[in-house]
């Protein structure tokens, strides 16, 4: 049976799902819409580009929504999909604050579709493998966890998503800390109950806030640390996304770009090497598996009715992780994370 599908925005991500819906299987793109580069990629894939969201939304070929604007326009077209009874994946971050968040979730229950957040990184090998290698207790009980997403600041042209820039839209930490935050709760296994953070701007240029060093405990115990800065100079420090995690019985060295390392009994062995690729070129065959992977994860969770990995409650949960260090890094006081998602 086929899964069609709606794209709305027309910039780099409507690119990238774009050309996911086309390969996989069973899941035809049959339209764009929203945005000034929409009819751009509708040509480019030779589908129609709806006037309005709305009109897209409204398509009855069109079973599920991929939604690619800037943040401040998820709430409304998340539950205009919902209420026309389409089942939704929207991109990271979520929401501007979990309120929005917990209206998409409510609309998307009431109406009986689901609804699912991107994070891709849950569906990429590297990730996997090391929670495969948590989940199989080769470490032990996880204890603590080193989160590092460093980098310089990079030209949003190249994208074109100039929005980012706009705090309005978007906290700085928020479009990093979507990832970063989410695998973190994933591969420790637990909620966050607590969270204090410091944000620092270094910088002649761009937004307040590239630089946030945060700590977070979970409801087991776990300690985490989470060090996000677009301020450090070239060569710079690896990728963007990496996670060292300190088991009772070993060491988790996890590159979500690279390598998994498993480091026991006084040597370090690879356990997994990510195929290298380009995170700025939107059609990469080996960039886009991880997003195919949560596309057909939807899927699949439409077919079955189960939740999909990344739900709705799974993106509220990593929302109320950004919003508290936004909270925190305000006030310079530890913040309580509500449990309810």
């Amino acid at each position: 049976m086929e899964f069609g599908i709606g794209v709305v925005g027309g910039g780099f991500m409507g690119r990238t799902w774009s050309q996911v819906a086309r390969m996989a299987p069973g899941t035809p793109l049959r339209a764009v819409a929203g945005g000034r580069r929409a009819a751009g990629l509708a040509g480019d894939y030779g589908v129609p580009e709806e006037s309005s969201v709305q009109a897209l939304i409204e398509r009855a070929d069109v079973a599920a929504v991929i939604i690619t604007s800037p943040p401040r326009a998820h709430r409304d077209q998340v539950v205009a999909a919902a209420r026309a009874g389409k089942h939704v994946l929207v991109e990271k971050p979520m929401a501007p604050d979990a309120d929005d968040c917990r209206t998409m979730v409510a609309a998307c229950r009431d109406a009986g579709v689901k609804l699912a957040v991107v994070s891709q990184h849950r569906f990429r090998n590297a990730p996997m493998t090391a929670k495969q290698v948590i989940d199989s207790g080769a470490i032990g009980q996880v204890r603590m966890v080193r989160v590092t997403g460093v980098d310089h600041w990079w030209d949003m042209t190249e994208t074109a998503d100039e929005w980012k820039l706009d705090t309005e839209q978007m906290r700085v930490f928020d479009d990093w800390g979507a990832h970063g935050c989410d695998v973190l709760r994933w591969l420790v296994g637990s909620r966050v109950v607590t969270a204090f953070a410091q944000a620092a701007h270094y910088s002649r240029t761009g937004p307040e806030a590239q630089s946030v060093m945060a700590q977070y405990r979970f409801e087991d115990g776990v300690l985490a640390s989470v060090w996000m800065t677009y301020e450090v100079p070239r060569p710079g420090l690896g990728s963007a996304l990496q996670f060292l995690v300190t088991g009772s019985e070993g060491l988790l060295d996890v590159d979500a770009y690279g390598e998994v390392r498993l480091g026991k009994d006084d040597k370090w062995e690879t356990v997994y090497s990510q195929p290298p690729f380009d995170p700025l070129d939107a059609v990469n065959s080996v960039r886009l598996e991880a997003y195919r992977r949560e596309l057909d994860d939807l899927v699949a969770a439409v077919e079955h009715g189960t939740d999909p990995l990344v739900s709705g409650s799974e993106g509220v949960r990593t929302q109320l992780m950004l919003d508290a260090v936004a909270l925190s890094a305000r006030s310079g006081a530890p913040v309580q994370i509500d449990q309810e998602a």
